[in-house]
C-alpha cells in the first residue's frame, strides 16, 4: 500500500511538472540603447492584457532581461510604452527578442520573432482613445471617419488570415489577433461616436440617429461573452465604452448630468461607476472591469472617499479573484497619492 502511494505521489508530481514546463513561456531580451533599470510589463492574469495588472523585471548593465510566466492560453504581452505593440506569447514557447526606443519613444520588438509579430506590429497601436484625430475632424466628418475606420480594420483581418492562410499562424493566434484588432478599431469607432453625441448635447442639438448606430455597432462588435474579449491591450477601455453606449440609451441624459454633478462633489464617482458596471455587465468580465477601475481611478486621480470599502466589496463579490493582488498594489498607491493630495490643500 505505501509503495503505491509512494508511486501515485511521483506521478502526480511528474505530471504537474510537464504541464508546468507546457505552459511556461520564457523571454530573453535586450534592451538596446540607453535603458531603463527595470521595466514593466503586462501580467496575462486569466489571460488579460491590461496596463493595471503589471509586474516588473530588472535588467543588468548591458540592458538584458529575462522573463519567465506560466500560462494557458496563447496571449498578448505589453511592455507599456505609449503606443507600442504588443509581444504574441504562446504557451511553452522560449522568445529571444531585442527591445528599442524610436525618436516617438515607442518601443519596437524585433529579434528571433516570426513573421506574425512583425506584421502585427506594423498595425496602428496608438491608443484608440486618441487615435481618431489622424483621421481628421470628427465632429464633422464623423461618416467618412467611420468608413475609414471599416476599411482599416479589414484590410488588416484580411492580412492575419493570408498569414493563416500560408500557415504561418495558428487558428488560436489567428482568433486573438483579429478580435484585437476588432477591440482597437471598434473602442476608436464608440469614443467617435460618444465625442459625437457629448458635442451635440452640449450645444442643445438633436443627436442624429446615425451617431447612435455607429455607437451600437462598435458597443455589441465584439459580444460580451466571447472567450478573448479580455484578452486585448484595449479590452478595458472597449468595455467602458461599450458601458457609456448603455448609460446614454438608458438614462435621461439631463439627469444623469446631474447624478454625476453630486458623485464628483460628494467623491462618490468611483462608487457609482462600479453601481453602473454591476447594471450593465456580469461574471468575469464585470470582475475584470471593477479590478480595472482601481488603476482607471488612479491613473485620473480621481480618489473616492471610501477606497477601502470600494474594495473590500470587490473582495468580498469575487474572493477568488487572480486581481485581487494586483488590485491591491494599486489601493496602496492609490491611499498614499490620497494622502498627498490632502496634505496639499
Amino acid at each position: 500500500m505505501k509503495t503505491m502511494r509512494f508511486i501515485f505521489t511521483v506521478l502526480i508530481a511528474l505530471l504537474l511538472s510537464c504541464n508546468a514546463e507546457r505552459n511556461e513561456v520564457i523571454i530573453t531580451g535586450r534592451f538596446l540603447g540607453e535603458h531603463p533599470d527595470e521595466i514593466g510589463y503586462t501580467y496575462p492574469v486569466n489571460g488579460t492584457s491590461f496596463e493595471g495588472f503589471v509586474d516588473r523585471v530588472k535588467l543588468d548593465s548591458l540592458g538584458q532581461l529575462q522573463i519567465s510566466l506560466q500560462v494557458d492560453r496563447p496571449a498578448l504581452i505589453n511592455f507599456l510604452y505609449f503606443g507600442s505593440p504588443s509581444l504574441i506569447i504562446e504557451p511553452g514557447n522560449k522568445y529571444e527578442i531585442s527591445l528599442n526606443r524610436n525618436k516617438d519613444n515607442v518601443l519596437e520588438i524585433s529579434g528571433s520573432i516570426c513573421e506574425t509579430q512583425k506584421v502585427y506590429s506594423s498595425f496602428p497601436h496608438q491608443h484608440p482613445m486618441s487615435c481618431l484625430y489622424s483621421y481628421g475632424e470628427e465632429f464633422t466628418n464623423y461618416s467618412s471617419i467611420t468608413q475609414k475606420l471599416h476599411a482599416d480594420l479589414q484590410n488588416e483581418i484580411s492580412i492575419l488570415h493570408e498569414l493563416y492562410e500560408r500557415n504561418q499562424v495558428s487558428k488560436n493566434i489567428l482568433n486573438l489577433l483579429v478580435t484585437d484588432r476588432k477591440i482597437y478599431y471598434y473602442t476608436a469607432q464608440s469614443v467617435l461616436a460618444s465625442r459625437n453625441y457629448l458635442n451635440k448635447k452640449s450645444n442643445n442639438e438633436e443627436v442624429p440617429d446615425e451617431i447612435f448606430n455607429i455607437w451600437s455597432e462598435a458597443a455589441y462588435g465584439v459580444p460580451m461573452d466571447s472567450e478573448l474579449l479580455l484578452s486585448s491591450f484595449y479590452s478595458w477601455y472597449y468595455l467602458q465604452m461599450h458601458l457609456w453606449y448603455k448609460i446614454y440609451t438608458n438614462y435621461d441624459y439631463d439627469d444623469f448630468v446631474e447624478l454625476r454633478a453630486e458623485n464628483r462633489a460628494n467623491a462618490t464617482t468611483h462608487a457609482h461607476n462600479i453601481e453602473l458596471a454591476k447594471e450593465f455587465l456580469s461574471d468575469n468580465v464585470l470582475e475584470f472591469f471593477i479590478a480595472g477601475s482601481f488603476f482607471y481611478q488612479h491613473s485620473r486621480r480621481q480618489y473616492d472617499n471610501n477606497l477601502i470599502s470600494i474594495f473590500e466589496q470587490f473582495k468580498s463579490d469575487f474572493p477568488e479573484s487572480n486581481y485581487i493582488p494586483f488590485v491591491e498594489k494599486t489601493l496602496e498607491d492609490m491611499i498614499e497619492k490620497q494622502k498627498e493630495l490632502i496634505s496639499m490643500k
